[in-house]
């Protein structure tokens, strides 16, 4: 079990009051640009209704925030798998293709492939960089035993399959090849009790997975439930790394307190594009009350008294060999 984080004592009980959201701020198809819009936001066109965040670029800095919030508290890798040298690798649900092109820099030469609902990715990119829009649940197209490695980052609230998805990868991935999910399970903890409950953060967690599984979906997640299912898949010698994603700056450690503050500041700038489709198809909210409900959510994110994160089992890396 990881160990409790330990508090900056310079910000103990302060709140981030210095924030200021203004200060943080090839030819495709019609059929998949043709995007869709609902309380301001853009959504993709592309089976539509199969994800339900937006894609415009409040919610693509968010995406970018995120990662740099995660990369920072996994220890500056990404990735955790021993995979040397790859020569194909396939991001599942890409989002912005941040993840694409750290690797494929990395590995330059590696075949790099991104796969996303949204053509959202960066229109100029290495030429080892292979984009490609599709729905991951649908049949994949690649041949058998392609890629080194399978990697995921925050698909939950993504797949409502992850057996089938699971059963695909597998089939995809060479022998001796990984798959490695970075997940996070959506209810924000603490290791001294300090964010009380009920809270307009746990509040918020809640009604966030109460309108997902309402879509057959859910935001929680353990690593022995991925375990357990790779396992099921055939995967072998499946390994999770527990690590905790702070929310603030309130952590003492420097590498989690700026993960912390990236963190933060994704939740303050895109929580609403987090929020606003699900509360108000599925729960029966107006816009406007989501929005005043969500000023109070984030004021309860910037008080440094509550020392929250993304809990340990939800932040995993699932690694495992297949077929050796």
């Amino acid at each position: 079990m990881a160990s409790p984080i330990a508090v900056n004592p310079d910000v103990e009980g302060q709140t981030e009051s210095q924030y200021d959201e203004r200060s943080y701020t090839t030819s495709i198809a019609s059929s998949i640009t043709d995007y869709k819009y609902e309380h301001g936001r853009r959504y993709h066109a592309y089976q539509e209704g199969r994800y339900l965040l937006p894609n415009d670029e409040n919610e693509q800095n968010r995406m970018d925030l995120q990662y740099h919030a995660m990369r920072l508290a996994f220890e500056d890798k990404p990735f955790f798998a021993p995979v040397n040298n790859p020569k194909r690798v396939l991001d599942a649900g890409t989002g912005t293709g941040i993840w694409v092109e750290d690797v494929a820099d990395a590995y330059p030469d590696a075949e790099v492939y991104g796969i996303d609902l949204s053509p959202i990715q960066p229109r100029w990119s290495a030429p080892n960089v292979k984009y490609e829009v599709d729905d991951l649940e649908s049949p994949w197209t690649f041949p058998s035993s392609h890629f080194d490695l399978v990697h995921t980052r925050i698909m939950l609230g993504s797949l409502r399959d992850w057996p089938n998805f699971f059963a695909q990868s597998i089939k995809h991935l060479r022998p001796g090849g990984y798959i490695e999910c970075q997940e996070l399970d959506v209810t924000v903890e603490t290791d001294d009790k300090s964010l009380p409950d009920p809270s307009a953060i746990t509040t918020w967690c809640r009604n966030q997975e109460e309108a997902m599984q309402k879509l057959g979906m859910s935001l929680r997640v353990t690593g022995d439930g991925l375990k357990t299912q790779m396992l099921q898949a055939g995967f072998e010698d499946v390994v999770v790394k527990k690590l905790k994603l702070p929310i603030g700056q309130w952590p003492q450690d420097k590498n989690l307190r700026n993960a912390g503050a990236f963190q933060l500041v994704a939740m303050l700038e895109g929580i609403s594009g987090l929020t606003i489709a699900l509360w108000t198809r599925f729960l029966g909210w107006k816009a406007e009350d989501v929005e005043l409900e969500l000023l109070k959510v984030k004021k309860e994110f910037q008080n440094n008294a509550y020392h929250g994160y993304w809990p340990a089992y939800g932040s995993l890396h699932l690694c495992s060999h297949h077929g050796r």
